[in-house]
């Protein structure tokens, strides 16, 4: 009897190594995420802010993400080389979606305004113009909403594999909700199609200080931005 459970020790242990390994491993590359969506919590506001102030222009909000990125990238000693990094992952793994102003919005309000050359929402006196609904007022409309989703890398071994596959089915499993805002949305591929990463998203609301343009150049041409 002594013989047959000398061994049991060892076989219990090597059934259950794999597990806690991959536990250790999960909980380390978890840390690294809540890090990152502090950081992109940071970042989107930043963006959502600068585009506020500059006619909700892709490139403005670019800037923005950028600012609010560089700190998270602190392990290149290099400050040139973290910018140029920071740069790269905002134009490769970043898609920013414009929530509000949406198109039905640019519709409704857009009028040409001649100090910009083109037709905007027009951000002045809001509060003597009509509330009047259809389907929102043009205060609403002046309410710059934007989402930030960006692919990061996950380092840690075996993790790596499961959390991307995991990332990858709620982006999809997101798409066929009944909700028609989340269905619209970018999905896994081209946020994440030039690396297995893990995506995390972060949204920002702020009013306007300037006038909306509907920033047609980087909204789906370039799929930089989307535009509902």
């Amino acid at each position: 009897m002594k013989r047959r459970q000398s061994a049991q020790a060892m076989i219990e242990f090597l059934i259950i190594i794999p597990v806690l390994i991959l536990l250790i491993f999960g909980a380390a590359q978890i840390a690294f995420i809540y890090s990152a969506k502090n950081g992109l919590n940071y970042a989107t506001f930043q963006a959502a802010r600068i585009g506020a102030m500059n006619n909700a222009l892709y490139t403005d909000m670019r800037r923005g993400l950028i600012r609010g990125m560089y700190p998270m990238f602190s392990q290149i000693d290099d400050p040139n080389a973290r910018m140029t990094h920071t740069s790269s992952e905002v134009d490769n793994f970043v898609m920013i979606t414009r929530i509000s102003p949406n198109m039905e919005a640019f519709d409704q309000f857009a009028e040409e305004v001649e100090a910009l050359g083109t037709e905007a929402i027009p951000n002045d006196n809001l509060m003597f113009r009509s509330p009047a609904q259809g389907p929102v007022s043009i205060q609403d409309a002046n309410l710059l909403k934007i989402r930030v989703q960006y692919c990061m890398r996950l380092i840690v071994p075996m993790a790596e594999k499961l959390l991307s596959s995991a990332s990858a089915f709620n982006t999809k499993r997101t798409q066929t909700s009944f909700n028609e805002a989340a269905r619209r949305n970018p999905d896994y591929q081209a946020i994440c199609g030039r690396r297995n990463g893990f995506i995390i998203t972060s949204e920002a609301t702020v009013r306007m200080q300037s006038a909306a343009v509907h920033d047609s150049h980087f909204c789906g041409t370039n799929q930089r931005m989307f535009c509902p």
